[in-house]
């Protein structure tokens, strides 16, 4: 039985892996904050603003996000259950967020909002409810930054490198009981 979380499970990437003109994230710590609510900072390589995540031409904006697997066990074949995503305003002023679950064959359905600060100029501070992601006792994650303009796998940095992930476990899983 995995012991409940107190502290942040932080993980790195040491690696500049990060394709031309995408952010190269080298640290993702998930933790909880004293609300209650689930606490992720995301650290790049470098500075950023908002404006490095909006696209030229009207293409797709880039994004931050947080992948987060609530009930899969075999990463390295599956897509997250939520992710909880960072981009920019069109005019490329504010950063804005949303908690997506992500559904077979279908476009996300949006499950909540995320709340996005920033506590450097290379970090991202995302919080959102426990119950967005369907309050889970414990959740594997790890963060993605996608270039702006490019929806090929290609254009996205993962931080750590995968399959690697880390599980942050938020209380006892629930007792099951054998009935005859």
């Amino acid at each position: 039985m995995a012991a409940v979380s107190t502290k942040p499970v932080v993980l790195t990437d040491s690696r500049t892996d990060a394709a031309e003109g995408a952010i190269d994230l080298r640290r993702v710590q998930l933790g909880k904050a004293p609300d209650g609510r689930l606490r992720a900072a995301i650290t790049a390589s470098e500075a950023f603003t908002a404006e490095d995540l909006v696209a030229e031409k009207g293409g797709p904006p880039g994004s931050i996000c947080l992948r987060l697997y609530t009930v899969t066990t075999e990463i390295e074949r599956s897509i997250p259950e939520h992710l909880a995503c960072v981009t920019a305003d069109a005019a490329g002023e504010k950063l804005r967020g949303s908690v997506l679950k992500e559904r077979a064959n279908d476009l996300p359905t949006r499950t909540g909002t995320v709340s996005v600060s920033r506590s450097s100029d290379t970090t991202i501070v995302l919080r959102f409810s426990q119950s967005s992601i369907g309050k889970p006792a414990s959740v594997r994650f790890s963060a993605e930054a996608t270039r702006p303009g490019c929806v090929r796998t290609s254009c996205v940095d993962a931080a750590p490198t995968p399959p690697k992930v880390g599980t942050f476990t938020l209380r006892e899983p629930a007792a099951t009981t054998n009935r005859p």
